[in-house]
């Protein structure tokens, strides 16, 4: 028998823990920012664009007293009408001492003391004289200086050795040429403007709506006068309502309004 002899060995064991799996929390982190950010973007955009509901509404109009409004407004004239010289009339009286008639052509001039020439307007027959008197004729004539008159007895003169020419009345009517300012359609048309500004800015203080068109009247003078007779329908005040437009049916206005629309609460089952 053999005998075989035991060694015993000595084992040592060492437990290391292994560290533990940390938990991924950077993307919860991310998607809740997300969430927070589109939450707000949300309420943002529905605080500036709230959802509007449109609605007609019937209401009882409530007419006030017939309004006048009136104003004048003065008229400016820029136009211009000139009008020309004008020339004095007269005649003249020709005195025949001669024995014989005397036939004097149209167109003749005769000068008087201060250089005014008058001028003959037709011809004259010029009888002669006699044991009863001397021939008398007169002609009419006009001053060849427009704008001018000439006053009696300016022409005393002699033709010849027995015509004598005067002028027993002035020559009147001679008139120099002058301008003046007038009213034209557009000076009228402006002022008329400016009455209805007038006239507009007045009906504007009244805090109601016109049932129809005011009533225009106008008369001219120096100035325009402008009247408006106005209508006017009130209507009650339509609280957390934006009033779109009115109109008037009969004794009613339909009122059309824009609101923004209440919340409406779900029922959750």
């Amino acid at each position: 028998m053999r005998v075989v002899d035991d060694t015993i060995e000595t084992i040592h064991l060492y437990v290391v823990r292994e560290e533990e799996k940390r938990p991924y929390t950077l993307l919860p982190l991310l998607c809740a920012l997300f969430c927070l950010f589109g939450i707000a973007a949300i309420t943002l955009y529905s605080a500036q664009h709230p959802y509007y509901e449109h609605k007609q509404l019937t209401i009882p109009a409530q007419f006030l007293p017939l309004q006048t409004f009136k104003t004048s407004q003065a008229i400016v004239p820029t136009g211009i009408q000139t009008y020309p010289a004008t020339t004095a009339q007269g005649t003249l009286t020709i005195t025949n001492g001669s024995v014989e008639t005397v036939q004097l052509p149209s167109g003749m001039i005769f000068t008087g003391k201060d250089g005014i020439e008058a001028i003959t307007d037709s011809a004259t027959y010029v009888p002669a004289g006699s044991a009863d008197g001397f021939g008398r004729s007169t002609v009419s004539a006009h001053l060849l200086t427009p704008g001018t008159n000439m006053a009696a007895l300016d022409i005393d003169q002699v033709v010849g050795t027995s015509l004598y020419v005067r002028n027993l009345y002035p020559f009147t009517g001679g008139r120099p040429a002058y301008s003046v300012k007038v009213v034209t359609p557009r000076d009228k048309q402006l002022a008329l403007s400016a009455a209805k500004v007038s006239v507009r800015v007045q009906a504007a203080r009244i805090p109601a709506i016109l049932a129809t068109p005011c009533r225009e009247s106008v008369s001219w003078g120096t100035s325009v006068q402008l009247s408006w007779a106005c209508q006017f329908i009130r209507y009650p005040v339509l609280p957390h309502m934006s009033v779109i437009n009115v109109r008037v049916v009969g004794k009613s206005l339909l009122v059309d309004v824009m609101f923004v629309a209440p919340p409406k609460r779900i029922v959750a089952r």
